[in-house]
């Protein structure tokens, strides 16, 4: 098969490839038919062929479908090209037709088919489409035969041109171009056709014609110039030896005449005269005039000079006889070309000769200008070199002219090193430009005269040039400003001056026009305003950095001075540029002329320096006045000058009685001369000088001063003044006294404290050393002397201290010292003691003194004291040792029974040893569980019947084993631990209550022991309420113990307590009462259930009367209050049958049983 190409790009069947495949008929034979019956104009060929069954239906039609999609995708191709083949046209057509060329398309008739626009504009044709134009009838007929024989000789691809061709047409009618013609490709059978190109070259030629005639014409200018110069060279020479200086006008043009060649001049002229009347004109060039007339008759002939016009010269010509050309004009063209000539060069010799005279007077003036002016000037060519100097170089520099014209380096030596590179760079601008820099130059340089002056000079240089623009060269001018840069430096100092002065005064100045209002303003006004130095600010500008109040009240001081001419001085606040605000003194005065104000000159200064230091100052001479403190300032010879009244208030003395005096009239006599020459040694080396003093009132009272001199220096350095302060601190002293004392003596008792102690101690230990002596240290302490302060309270304690210092008092020696050292401890120094057994009759004779009861506040009181001693240097030498060792002898007194005393020896320090130890071990114990809670049964004493238990702490020590209550419990509450330990007992004995409860063991009342500590804290009640709920226990099943000397030492606050705990359903009770030194009208307030009677009384029942009378005058008490009674340590029958008779309702003791671990109780009781 026969492959074409699709426009879609693919492979499509020729059409050819289809006929060939047709079956029956071969595919030539059956296109030979067809062709055939076309011609034949027979349209049945189809019908034949199918009826002859040459061809078959089916495969024809397939066959035809095949077709058709091959000529559908060929017309596709085809469609496509002629798109493309159109876009080119028209792009074509588009260039054509925008080429600036006129373009022509003909055929060979010549026929033009197409023209772009640039031909149609040329050739003003029509639209080719509609009108017929031919080439030739185009071209000019002179040159048609040419272009049609260079045009007929062209073959193919042939081009050729023709230059300067003309042709019809063009705005003219005609135009001359250059032709190109070229033959354009043609398909085959196609006509031939031409392009034609066509350029205008009407004007290149019209002017290269018309250069050509001018070319010609000015070579015969050329000659005629020539001969004309000829003349005017002769007439030149004629009038140069005629017109002379010597030579009287009106003879200059006879001898003209007299001298021209005949030929030039007319044979009948009989007289000639110039005349010059006082006319000036201003025509542009010379021209003879003429004037009709005939023979005999005088004619003028009027010459104009240059182009100034200066000189009107008239030419006089007299005839003998009328001229034979005579007629309009009286003068041939010759003549009146010489009459001209002639006219033209006695303006110029007049205006000539006139300038020369002016130049002379101009060069006289001018050196007798140079010879006397004071500045030096000169002329610099256009290459740099002098071509004049002035006479005034000399007197500048030293230097004659002559020196300057001969050494061009002279100027650049005599010039100051620094400027030398200006003048320079001043020179080869000059250069550089040949002069013509648009306006003069000034410079500003020194010189170094021949005689060693610097003078200062001005110069200023400018370019010179003739009228029609031609440059000469340079004239300069050299001034001597030397008194002038003096005069400005002195200037600028001043400004300078009053610009620091100003800058360093706060002071700017300011200036405000009558007219305009217009503001001016000096540096030092624009930095108080804090604005740019090139701001200019209007005069609402300046109002508006004033405060409102005070504005109003300067815009009319302003026009005030303006209208009246009033001066003005006024203080006023104002806000800076930058937002700072400022007090300014403003001060305006007007400036008068003619009668009248013209400007207003002022300042402004920046006083708030000023404002604040006199606000400084009344508030300073206010507190002079005010101040509590005595105030005298004096001069550097310490004469009084001033006085407050403080001053008057504390020595007595009123001002004038004081003024121009010294301040020795207050001198007390207390101070040596030398104690006033150290005062004036540090006044003088530091400047100040502070301390305590002793003065005296004018009334003669001496009394202390705390004085405070200080030296006042000037701005130099130099003392101006002195200013005492002071103030009597009599008061202060009295006080200093008493703090003393107090800081060293115990306030309750007057006796030394500690601190005193330890000093006194120290002393005597230091005499002992010395001297070889013995000291005795006794520690006292009394005995129970808590349950005083917790029974009857603190005042009744205080009392019996007071009274326990005054007993103490009265058994020392006078070298001894007694002291207070806290509480109810004591301590006595017995210095230089004989022996230690002088210790120990003392301690007897103190033991016998407190055998004595003491009276306090209507209560007898009987109170021992137990003593300690420890004697210097055998017990040790240090007084930290001394004291740790008489309290040890202390403790080991209370420890051996109380009421006595003991020496030390090395043994009780181990106790003490072991006492640290164990407060180190009871911290934390709580944490490491060591503790555990035995249970003491509490029976009915008819019934036998469980009634409840107490509650009874053990502590499990690691290493001394079971320790009861009475050897840690008071340990715990000196260090602080009783209030973690007691909440540890109260929850757990609270949830064993629950454990028994739900075991089946019912005890009906758990008894927990209160201590101090426990009841005073705020928080025990809620506590207390969260461990009931958190176990479960019924509140009316918990009865707190709480001892009548706990309750007594905060009666109110722990009946309170007791209230809260009572309405919270918890049961209370008093344990060990009858022991303390509780009131009865304090225990009928409490909310008690039971009073436990105290096993001291309970011991001796029914063996001491005195104990059976105690426990008898309780129970009535408990009876009568109603509250239920119980007695503690119960050991013996008789004791139990004694409480029962009297009416004690329960007990509790080893007769019913010892305390026991909780497992030991539940099972002992559930048996």
């Amino acid at each position: 098969m026969v492959k074409g190409r699709s426009g879609r790009g693919g492979d499509v069947p020729a059409p050819g490839g289809m006929m060939r495949d047709l079956p029956g008929l071969a595919a030539d034979q059956l296109r030979a038919r067809a062709l055939d019956a076309l011609h034949q104009r027979r349209f049945d060929l189809a019908d034949e062929v199918l009826a002859s069954g040459d061809l078959k239906i089916a495969a024809l039609v397939e066959n035809l479908r095949i077709y058709q999609v091959e000529l559908e995708l060929q017309n596709d191709e085809l469609r496509h090209s002629q798109l493309q083949t159109q876009e080119m046209l028209e792009r074509f057509t588009t260039f054509f037709n925008s080429l600036p060329v006129a373009e022509l398309v003909i055929d060979r008739t010549g026929l033009v088919k197409e023209a772009n626009h640039a031909a149609q504009r040329l050739f003003h044709l029509r639209d080719t489409h509609f009108h017929q134009h031919f080439f030739a009838r185009l071209i000019d007929e002179a040159d048609r035969g040419t272009v049609i024989g260079a045009w007929s000789g062209l073959s193919a691809n042939q081009s050729t041109e023709l230059t300067e061709i003309r042709f019809q047409g063009g705005e003219t009618g005609h135009f001359i171009g250059d032709l190109h013609l070229a033959t354009l490709p043609r398909s085959e059978g196609a006509v031939q056709q031409f392009v034609c190109a066509v350029i205008d070259r009407t004007e290149t030629v019209q002017q290269r014609l018309a250069l050509h005639e001018a070319g010609i014409r000015l070579r015969r200018s050329e000659a005629e110039l020539h001969e004309r110069l000829k003349e005017l060279a002769c007439l030149h020479d004629v009038l140069a030896a005629t017109m002379q200086p010597d030579v009287p006008l009106e003879q200059v043009l006879q001898q003209v005449v007299e001298r021209l060649p005949a030929a030039w001049l007319h044979p009948h002229l009989a007289e000639a005269r110039i005349e010059l009347p006082d006319i000036r004109r201003q025509d542009a060039a010379p021209t003879c005039v003429e004037t009709a007339g005939f023979v005999l008759t005088e004619w003028s002939q009027t010459a104009h000079a240059r182009p100034d016009g200066r000189y009107r010269v008239t030419i006089t010509i007299i005839y003998r006889e009328a001229p034979p050309h005579a007629g309009d004009s009286p003068f041939l063209v010759e003549e009146q070309d010489l009459l001209d000539a002639v006219a033209s060069h006695v303006a110029v010799f007049l205006a000539r000769h006139e300038d020369e005279e002016r130049l002379r007077e101009s060069r006289e003036r001018y050196r007798v200008l140079a010879q006397y002016s004071p500045d030096w000037e000169y002329w610099l060519a256009p290459d740099g070199s002098y071509r004049y100097v002035s006479p005034a170089c000399a007197r500048l520099t030293g230097y004659e002219a002559g020196v300057f014209l001969a050494d061009p380096g002279l100027m650049l030596r005599l010039l100051h090193p620094s400027d030398r590179e200006v003048w320079m760079d001043h020179l080869k601008s000059i250069l550089a430009t040949e002069g013509m820099t648009p306006d003069a130059d000034c410079l500003e340089f020194r010189i170094r005269s021949r005689d060693g002056q610097e003078r200062w000079i001005e110069h200023i240089c400018s370019p010179v040039v003739t009228e029609d623009g031609r440059y000469l060269g340079r004239r300069g001018v050299n001034r001597d400003i030397t008194e002038r840069k003096r005069f400005e430096e002195e200037l600028k100092r001043s400004e300078d001056f009053l610009n620091v002065t100003g800058h360093m005064a706060k002071v700017g100045g300011w200036e405000v026009d009558a007219t305009t209002h217009a503001v001016r303003w000096t540096r030092g006004a624009h930095e108080l305003f804090e604005m740019a130095p090139d701001g200019k600010p209007s005069f609402e500008n300046v109002l508006a950095f004033f405060h409102p109040s005070d504005r109003s009240r300067l815009e009319d001081a302003v026009a005030q001075a303006l209208a009246h001419g009033q001066e003005f001085d006024m203080q006023m606040r104002l806000m800076t540029a930058q937002d700072h605000s400022l007090w300014a003194q403003v001060t305006g005065e007007p400036v008068w002329e003619h009668g009248r104000v013209v400007k207003l000159l002022g300042t402004i200064q920046d006083i708030t320096a000023r404002m604040e230091a006199d606000k400084s100052l009344r508030q300073a001479a206010r507190v002079f006045e005010s101040t509590a403190e005595g105030v005298l300032i004096t001069d550097p010879d310490a004469r009084i000058l001033a006085v407050n009244r403080a001053f008057t208030e504390v020595t007595g003395y009123a001002e004038e009685e004081v003024l121009g005096k010294t301040p020795r009239l207050l001198q007390s006599g207390r101070h040596d001369a030398a104690f006033y020459q150290a005062m004036r040694d540090e006044l003088k080396r530091t400047g100040q000088w502070r301390g305590e003093i002793w003065n005296r009132h004018k009334n003669g009272q001496i009394y202390p001063e705390l004085l405070t001199v200080s030296a006042v220096l000037d701005q130099a350095g130099e003392l101006t003044q002195y200013v005492g302060v002071f103030r009597d601190i009599s008061h202060i002293k009295r006080s200093e006294e008493r703090l003393e004392y107090q800081a060293h003596h115990d306030s309750l008792t007057a006796l030394p404290n500690r601190s005193l102690f330890q000093a006194r101690l120290e002393q005597c230990l230091q005499r002992a050393a010395r001297y070889g002596r013995l000291v005795g240290l006794l520690f006292l302490d009394l005995d129970r002397f808590k349950e005083v302060n917790d029974t009857l309270g603190h005042p009744v304690g205080d009392a019996l201290l007071q009274q326990v210092a005054d007993t103490l008092a009265k058994e020392v020696r006078a070298a001894d010292t007694i002291a207070r050292l806290g509480g109810d401890e004591f301590v006595v120094i017995l210095d230089d003691i004989p022996a230690a057994s002088y210790a120990a009759r003392f301690a007897e004779r103190l033991l016998a003194a407190f055998r004595r009861p003491f009276q306090v506040k209507g209560h007898e009181l009987f109170i021992t004291a137990s003593m300690g001693v420890s004697v210097y240097p055998q017990d040790g030498t240090e007084i930290d040792t001394l004291i740790r060792h008489a309290d040890v002898a202390m403790y080991q007194t209370k420890n051996s029974g109380r009421n006595g005393f003991s020496f030390y020896d090395s043994t009780m320090s181990e106790g003490a040893g072991e006492r640290l130890r164990l407060e180190q071990d009871l911290r934390g114990a709580v944490q490491r569980h060591e503790f555990i809670l035995h249970y003491q049964p509490q029976l009915a004493l008819g019934t036998r019947e469980l009634r409840g238990v107490e509650v009874l702490c053990r502590w499990h020590h690691p290493r001394l084993g079971l320790l009861s209550p009475d050897q840690f419990i008071r340990m715990a509450e000196e260090i602080g631990v009783i209030d973690e330990l007691g909440a540890w007992v109260l929850e757990q004995s609270c949830r064993q209550m629950a454990r028994w409860d739900r075991e089946g063991f019912r005890v009906p009342r758990l008894a927990v022991n209160l201590s101090v500590r426990e009841i005073e804290r705020a928080d025990l009640v809620d506590q207390i309420k969260s461990i009931l709920q958190r176990t479960g226990i019924a509140p009316q099943r918990l009865e707190l113990e709480v001892t009548e000397s706990m309750i007594m030492r905060r009666a109110d606050a722990a009946i309170a307590t007791l209230m809260s705990l009572r309405a919270l359903g918890v049961t209370l009770a008093v344990d060990d009462f009858g022991t303390g030194y509780s009131s009865l009208a304090y225990l009928k307030r409490l909310p008690l259930h039971r009073l436990k009677i105290d096993r001291s009384f309970v011991e001796k029942l029914t063996e001491d009367s005195n104990d059976d009378a105690i426990v008898r005058a309780i129970i009535a008490l408990g009876r009568s209050l109603g509250l239920e009674t119980l007695a503690e340590g119960v050991e013996t029958q008789e004791q139990a049958d004694f409480l029962c008779r009297e009416g004690c309702d329960e007990g509790q003791g080893y007769l019913f049983s010892r305390s026991a671990t909780a497992a030991t109780l539940a099972a002992g009781w559930l048996v």
